[in-house]
């Protein structure tokens, strides 16, 4: 049975979805990544969020919703960062359960009903994808790179009061109605305001293994160094928002 079958069958919400592509610059990887989004629940929408490519990756997306009644395009310009590029789809979409897939194909599109399935069938309420619990292909994430998000997993997993061993991972997933109680407009990837929503929402946080793949085109966007520095002042006001406001509000229930 199929991966969109078999996720259909266990979608006991009767959910739909809608998978949220941002790229930059991703001409050559765009193609791949819609043609192989899987049926996801009771219908699914692929919403492509151009952040200002200067590549054509607009255009190859043009084309394919001649053929694509699903997709939806978002393009604008300058570059604003992943992170406004999820917000944009995020607000633009239409199904119940949102979804990020990273247009690079770093983690393979075939691997997201194993995203839906847990919030579908009330098993959690944000699903965080990890790519320190399966496979990972040489040469897919450079050693400080690994470094750093080990220690970030740290740093967030006190700060959320539950585990989490990757926050960096592109692929998450959460139910619309949550999204919009969330402020996503610090991070400029878009990762750390959405762990720091679901610590806020006090959400049931469920990691899902990936294969993790090296890109298939193209280079990296992030750089280790300047983009840690960011995300550490993004914990650091997570910190305030979620441990500082309890103990205030614990204080006040005392």
């Amino acid at each position: 049975m199929g991966e969109g079958a078999s996720t259909k069958n266990s979608n006991k919400q009767g959910y739909s979805c809608s998978v949220i592509i941002p790229c930059y610059n991703e001409a050559e990887n765009i193609q791949k990544a819609v043609e192989r989004v899987p049926k996801i629940g009771e219908f699914t929408e692929i919403v492509v969020v151009d952040d200002g490519s200067t590549d054509g990756t607009a255009d190859v997306v043009n084309k394919l919703m001649e053929n694509h009644e699903n997709l939806k395009l978002i393009s604008y310009s300058p570059n604003r960062g992943k992170g406004p590029a999820v917000k944009a789809g995020f607000d633009a979409a239409s199904g119940d359960v949102l979804m990020i897939l990273d247009a690079d194909m770093t983690v393979q599109p075939e691997e997201l009903g194993r995203f839906f399935a847990p919030i579908a069938e009330g098993r959690a309420d944000f699903v965080n994808g990890t790519r320190f619990g399966s496979s990972m292909e040489s040469q897919a994430m450079k050693r400080l790179n690994w470094y750093g998000n080990k220690a970030f997993a740290l740093l967030f997993s006190w700060l959320l009061g539950q585990k989490v061993t990757d926050t960096l991972c592109g692929t998450k997933a959460l139910l619309k109605k949550n999204y919009q109680n969330i402020e996503m407009k610090h991070c400029r990837w878009g990762d750390f305001d959405l762990l720091i929503g679901a610590a806020k929402l006090e959400l049931r946080v469920l990691e899902v293994p990936v294969d993790y793949k090296k890109r298939l085109a193209g280079e990296s966007h992030m750089r280790p160094l300047k983009h840690g520095l960011l995300f550490f002042r993004t914990f650091l006001r997570g910190v305030k928002q979620v441990k500082f406001n309890r103990i205030e509000a614990n204080g006040r229930r005392g």
